[in-house]
């Protein structure tokens, strides 16, 4: 089978691992082909891999365009699966079958954005238009599904697939990160990992934070890893806050893995858009308890059926400070929530049955 994927920046984010991962497990069982538009991260790795790419213009003035040059590619290659990331790459991938009408297409819908006012009613009107033309829309958390049953999907057409990870060996604690910060060894260390970006909510972390420091006596750390418009601000803020001690900006890393292994909660502070988060996950898996924002996904990962963390309302600074506390004074409610994390992961989230349930759905 040769599925195309879709997606219009090739970067470096959660949409973008998704994609590697269904590639890379698709080895024996998929053909794979990578359309994208503006370059980044993964396209040059799935360059590098030798799948074979295609860039293309996509933006909203050249719809029509898009989709003829999309469908003479699909013609070229013997595409059987479109499968795109946005809503803009469905709606080419459907216009692109008055061309040529072979390809299944697949929408993985990676937003929890509830659409309100004019845009709101313009994009219901475009999915009752298009997406009952989708062979399967993949929601990857339970409210996405909600939402987009609210913004003009029908239900019929949505299958509910958790984003997954490949389940680790049990993890083993590390002081690497606290010997390469110089950090006391009562120093309690959290972390995140997030784009400085305004729906990552990190200015609601800070004030979390502030308010942390005024309600303990132990030392404490949150490590935050990510680079992004809003690093300068925060950076202000965190000097504002007094907080030079409690908050180090380590910016983009690629050793996330022995920074969740050396660290002792994880936290995710998101207003909106976070639908089934692939750093909560990679938390989870190196046995991380977790206190997160209750949007998209994370309380799925956090509280449902099995619970290895606490969830509160973005904005409520007073729960989100006392469920971290809840965790800072508390050993062996971490140490509980640390195996119950791990068991999670390959109960409900092994990245190998996302694989498979994917592939499923492209048939």
């Amino acid at each position: 089978m040769n599925v195309l994927y879709l997606i219009n920046y090739a970067g470096k984010a959660g949409t973008e691992k998704y994609v590697e991962n269904l590639i890379h497990l698709g080895q024996g069982k998929i053909n794979p082909f990578f359309a994208y538009n503006i370059d980044g991260e993964l396209s040059q790795k799935m360059k590098d891999a030798g799948v074979p790419s295609f860039q293309f213009e996509m933006s909203w003035r050249s719809l029509f365009s898009a989709a003829k040059k999309l469908a003479g590619h699909c013609r070229d290659n013997g595409i059987d699966v479109i499968h795109a990331q946005y809503p803009r790459e469905n709606i080419i991938a459907l216009i692109s079958k008055r061309f040529y009408d072979k390809p299944r297409v697949v929408l993985t819908n990676h937003l929890t954005l509830r659409l309100t006012g004019a845009s709101g009613f313009i994009w219901r009107m475009l999915n009752r238009h298009f997406t009952p033309k989708n062979h399967r829309i993949i929601a990857v958390c339970n409210e996405g599904r909600d939402i987009m049953i609210d913004n003009g999907v029908k239900p019929e057409r949505i299958a509910v697939i958790f984003n997954g990870i490949e389940p680790a060996d049990k993890p083993v604690r590390s002081d690497v990160i606290r010997k390469e910060l110089a950090l006391s060894d009562d120093c309690f260390i959290m972390a995140i990992l997030a784009r400085f970006a305004p729906e990552k909510g990190l200015s609601f972390l800070l004030n979390s934070l502030a308010e942390l420091k005024k309600n303990t006596e132990r030392p404490f750390v949150c490590l935050i890893c990510g680079d992004g418009e809003l690093f300068g601000e925060i950076k202000s803020k965190i000097t504002e806050l007094h907080l030079e001690n409690e908050c180090r900006l380590l910016g983009f890393r690629k050793d996330t893995r022995e920074i969740l292994l050396g660290s002792e909660l994880y936290l995710c502070s998101s207003s909106c858009n976070e639908a089934m988060s692939f750093a909560i996950l990679e938390a989870m898996n190196a046995g991380l308890p977790l206190v997160v924002t209750d949007v998209g996904g994370n309380r799925d990962l956090a509280e449902t059926d099995i619970q290895c963390g606490f969830v509160s309302q973005y904005g409520d600074v007073n729960t989100f400070t006392s469920n971290i506390k809840r965790f800072l004074d508390a050993p062996l409610l971490r140490e509980k929530c640390s195996a119950l994390a791990t068991e999670k992961i390959v109960k409900y989230f092994d990245l190998n049955k996302l694989a498979d349930d994917v592939f499923a759905a492209y048939n």
